[in-house]
């Protein structure tokens, strides 16, 4: 990784664009990083002035007679390349480019963006944007607002990365707005150099900032990014994104229930699961969520107390907290005796605790220092509306130094006020007591903190391998390939998933009706007749599966009725011949479960309860191969089927170890194998506890391989433009 330090660091600027015309991007850059009190020198670069601001000017960056750590440009497009190769002639390892117009308007302007790509790369500068915004450091050391949009922002600890220069814009104001502290701002842009992981890695290390929000329209290297996300979780830095553009696949692309029910996005949901990166849909989510975790304390459990002066928002936030899936604890009796002793008898006791609108700050204090001694209190929600007897101010310095007495309790607030910009909120803030608008905001960013922890504290388990045959699958796959062929037949699907040590029903195959009846005789009827071929891939939409015959006589018929319904739907599909299976009886539940390569990120691992309708309820979870056991798990527990396999209200368990040993095995064999673009397993038949499971029916398509996430693909387009592209701008860089 090329170093951000001279972006977000640099001991010098030029602002090579900087312009006297107010109104201007050169103008708006240079004015807001003397405003700054940027803690170094800073150079505008213009040929047309001799001075811009009362600072003097320097008609090209090669000119200033000092060391430049980082440029900010902002000059017409068709300049761009000459003025990149100024500034490796100056030696320039920093480049923040603002200039717009590049391969975002399409091929004309990618191929300007792919000269100066080459030209940032030869000589190891980190280039950001273009089309971006700029960056702000508000360290007190640096003090550094190079963009042309937004004045500084106050201090403090969250850092916010930007794909978009709008969104960052919108996103910095409602940061402002809400109190909210940042520690830096990056406009990504185009990601021509640097890239979201990048600005990832920097801010992972940045001791200013401990809570990181993303706005994002694709990760350009998710393999990065996951190693990226799981170093933050390691030095227990939230990551916060949101996530733009959930599209599904057309009818046109399904393949299978599982292609039917993937899609890029699934994919991105699959990758923040398996790293703890906490998705969001909107901006106000993004900074709720932020703002929640600047209290730094990491709550014990879900039991939490809401303590207020009006009953009505202690039901609104009991209500929200049942929604949420977090409990609202109940008192010792200890803490019940102490409560009605301190508080008037028409306050309530119970939670939500309600100490009626008189309260002042005393009895906020007696009450929160009764509570906070119960064992069964994790976290404290403080609701209080404006009274006439309400002081706002007092309530709030003797809530911020509760907290500073009860530093492992996280303490969330919904203080009210009348006023725009009341005092106490930043007395809050000083204090880390987050505090929000409504109650339910609360709950959700609670139960957002929650799960993080949660996710960040179970325990990091290795990705199983099993003793496979892998040359089987092998040779299998490489004669369908010999036969151009992408699709398997369903013996041959049972035979790559029985190399991975995966359990089928009682098979068998045979060509005529002369050799299945034999077959059906020596598996034993009850029978499955179904019919082989590689261009049917849902065989009952043709009549080609007849179920439970119990005799010769009925599997005469269903060979007869299959036959002729094939003839008659698909006159052109290529028969194989018929396969025989034990019509399996045992008692047990059907799951789905399956594979579907997505570009950039590999397969994506499905789970969820099978039969025929399960497009329809969609009660399914993805993960990103290769699992962890506790992928596996995880993955399960998102279903709302996961309560039936572990045995809702009496019913009977399912053997839920048999489902995790094998969606491992199917996840290492789609990683071993990547060219298997869906592999469609449904239904599986789950018995009950320690019995295992048994597939029963199976299809499988292959294609060309993708690149898993798992493995860095960082930027394999770039890297040819480089090589294309190298002999051109050789000759007119430097000189050697």
């Amino acid at each position: 990784m090329k170093s951000l330090k001279y972006i977000f660091e640099p001991k010098s600027v030029a602002v090579i664009g900087a312009s006297a015309f107010t109104g201007t991007v050169g103008n708006a850059i240079f004015s807001n990083i003397l405003q700054s009190n940027f803690n170094g020198p800073v150079y505008p670069v213009n040929p047309k002035y001799d001075s811009i601001m009362s600072v003097k000017a320097y008609a090209d960056v090669v000119s200033i007679p000092y060391s430049v750590d980082l440029a900010v440009i902002c000059v017409p497009k068709n300049a761009v390349e000459g003025v990149m190769i100024d500034c490796a002639e100056k030696g320039i390892k920093g480049i923040v480019l603002i200039t717009a117009g590049f391969k975002e308007i399409g091929e004309a302007g990618k191929a300007i963006e792919d000269k100066i790509t080459v030209i940032a790369e030869k000589y190891d500068i980190a280039l950001l944007g273009p089309n971006c915004l700029g960056i702000v450091n508000t360290h007190k050391d640096i003090c550094l607002n190079a963009n042309f949009a937004i004045k500084m922002p106050h201090s403090g600890c969250v850092a916010v990365i930007s794909q978009s220069g709008a969104i960052g814009v919108a996103a910095l104001d409602y940061a402002h707005q809400h109190n909210l502290g940042i520690s830096k701002f990056v406009s990504i842009g185009n990601k021509a150099v640097v890239d979201e992981s990048d600005v990832l890695e920097y801010l992972i290390d940045d001791d200013a900032t401990k809570i990181i929000t993303m706005y994002a329209e694709d990760i350009g290297n998710p393999g990065r990014f996951f190693e990226m996300a799981n170093k933050a979780n390691a030095k227990q830095k939230p990551i916060i994104i949101i996530k733009t553009g959930r599209s599904v696949r057309g009818a046109i692309a399904t393949q299978s229930h599982t292609g039917a029910l993937s899609s890029s996005d699934t994919a991105y949901d699959s990758l923040f699961a398996q790293c703890g990166v906490i998705r969001v849909e909107t901006l106000a989510q993004l900074f709720e969520y932020a703002k929640g975790f600047t209290c730094m304390v990491q709550p014990r459990g879900n039991r939490i107390v809401v303590l207020t002066n009006g009953g009505g928002m202690g039901i609104i936030a009991t209500d929200a907290a049942e929604r949420c899936g977090l409990e609202m604890t109940n008192f010792a009796p200890e803490t019940l005796k102490e409560l009605k002793a301190k508080l008037p008898a028409s306050a309530n006791i119970h939670n939500p605790v309600d100490i009626i609108g008189d309260a002042d700050a005393k009895r906020l204090n007696d009450a929160l220092t009764i509570i906070v001694k119960d064992k069964n209190v994790d976290a404290v929600i403080v609701s209080i509306t404006p009274t006439v007897e309400t002081d706002m101010n007092a309530i709030a310095a003797d809530l911020c130094g509760f907290a500073r007495a009860n530093p492992g309790l996280p303490i969330l607030g919904n203080l009210m006020s009348l006023e725009p910009d009341p005092a106490f909120e930043r007395l809050l803030e000083k204090a880390n007591i987050p505090n929000f608008d409504f109650p339910e905001a609360d709950i959700r960013v609670l139960t957002a903190m929650i799960k993080y922890y949660e996710w960040i504290n179970q325990p990091q388990i290795a990705t199983a391998k099993f003793e496979v045959n892998k040359n089987q699958v092998r040779e299998i796959l490489d004669a369908l390939k010999k036969e151009k062929r992408t699709r398997l037949t369903e013996p041959e699907t049972y035979q790559i998933l029985g190399a991975y040590g995966t359990k089928a029903v009682d098979f068998r195959t045979a060509k005529n009706l002369e050799k299945t009846i034999i077959a059906a005789g020596e598996i034993g009827y009850p029978v499955v007749l179904k019919i082989i071929s590689p261009d049917i891939l849902h065989k009952l939409d043709v009549g080609g599966v007849k179920i439970n015959l119990k005799n010769e006589d009925e599997l005469k018929n269903a060979f007869a009725e299959m036959s002729e319904s094939i003839k008659s739907k698909m006159p052109d599909a290529k028969i194989h011949g018929f396969l025989i299976q034990k019509f399996f009886t045992a008692k047990g539940i059907e799951i789905i479960a399956g594979a579907d390569s997505i570009k950039g990120f590999g397969s994506l691992i499905m789970f969820g309860l099978g039969g025929t309708f399960v497009e329809l309820f969609k009660d399914v979870a993805f993960r990103l191969a290769p699992l962890t056991r506790q992928d596996a798990l995880n993955m399960m527990k998102e279903t709302k089927g996961y309560q039936i396999l572990k045995g809702f209200r009496g019913q009977a368990s399912y053997d839920i170890d048999a489902i995790v040993d094998y969606l491992l095995r199917l996840s290492q064999l789609v990683t071993d194998f990547p060219e298997i673009k869906e592999l469609d397993l449904n239904p599986i038949r789950v018995l009950e506890d320690s019995q295992g499971l048994v597939i029963m029916d199976a299809k499988a398509i292959i294609a060309e391989p993708v690149v898993s996430f798992g493995k860095h693909s960082a930027k394999v387009e770039k890297s040819e433009t480089v090589t294309k592209l190298q002999p051109e701008i050789d000759g007119r860089i430097l000189p050697k």
